[in-house]
């Protein structure tokens, strides 16, 4: 029993299923800002979306990431030889999904998201070699257009208030997407060192990183309770007030992992994940307050 647990953590936290429910988290997300009922349907689509983009990377990277992961590496090779087999059940399922439930636009964002994910590994990682923090901004922006994701699979019409609030959470998501991978770098320093990527964390050192992102933690965190106050016209729920959590939360795991407990890099993986579960609490307390 004891190995069988230890085997489901192990596939949670180090084949990117705690990663991929982050990207449920930026969709609902965006269903609680919008007003948009998110179904299960569309859950299902974006997590073997992302699933299979986290497998895939980690099936290209496994001898690379033994070098600062060893605990992560030994678990994926338990998988390995499956792993082909799994990706196929993955993408077609999630094909069969999209026809069945939703629309054709939906189906060609997707499309042309998974090569995008899958070439990232092989192909657009080693952009970094030659442009500091690239593999950063671009997670982060595949990360972000997700905020769109719902809009789009429900083919809802997009008028004015609608799409300034759709562009600030793009917006949000991406700058918090940089900020989460940037500190999610200073892990894998070593690994990156030998592939002869320039992350920020190589090039500006772990002090001046850590500066960067807790500069970038308490900014974004602020962000979407100042908009609340600025434009009343775009009727934002009170409970994005409570977004502001979020900086404090992250101060704990930054400076976790800059201990060096390797759980705050595990914490800060799942970055995305805060951001419902923050505005629902906060639902809970505007509704019991009015």
């Amino acid at each position: 029993m004891n190995k069988i647990l230890k085997f489901i953590f192990d596939e949670i936290f180090y084949n990117g299923h705690f990663q991929t429910w982050g990207s449920l988290a930026i969709v609902i997300s965006s269903g609680q800002l919008l007003g948009i009922k998110i179904t299960w349907d569309l859950l299902a689509v974006v997590y073997l979306l992302f699933y299979a983009i986290y497998l895939y990377d980690r099936y290209k990277t496994v001898e690379i990431d033994s070098l600062t992961n060893q605990a992560r590496s030994k678990h994926i090779k338990k998988i390995y030889r499956f792993t082909p087999w799994i990706l196929s059940v993955i993408l077609t399922t999630m094909l069969f999904l999209l026809f069945r439930f939703s629309n054709i636009y939906a189906v060609l964002f997707v499309i042309v998201i998974v090569p995008l994910g899958f070439f990232y590994p092989i192909y657009f990682k080693k952009f970094t070699k030659k442009i500091i923090g690239f593999k950063n901004i671009y997670v982060a922006s595949i990360f972000s257009i997700f905020t769109i994701f719902p809009s789009l699979y429900y083919g809802i019409a997009i008028e004015k208030t609608y799409f300034l609030i759709l562009f600030a959470l793009l917006l949000f998501t991406f700058l918090r997407g940089v900020m989460m991978q940037v500190f999610l770098d200073l892990k894998d320093i070593e690994g990156d060192k030998k592939e002869g990527l320039l992350t920020l964390a190589i090039v500006y050192g772990k002090e001046r990183v850590y500066k960067i992102i807790n500069i970038m933690n308490l900014i974004t965190s602020l962000a979407f309770p100042v908009l609340y106050f600025i434009f009343p016209a775009w009727n934002l729920t009170p409970a994005i007030l409570f977004l502001s959590i979020l900086a404090v939360w992250n101060f704990y795991f930054f400076n976790l992992a800059r201990r060096g407990n390797y759980f705050g890099f595990v914490l800060g993986s799942g970055e995305f994940i805060y951001w419902p579960v923050s505005i629902y609490l906060g639902q809970i307390m505007v509704g019991f307050f009015y």
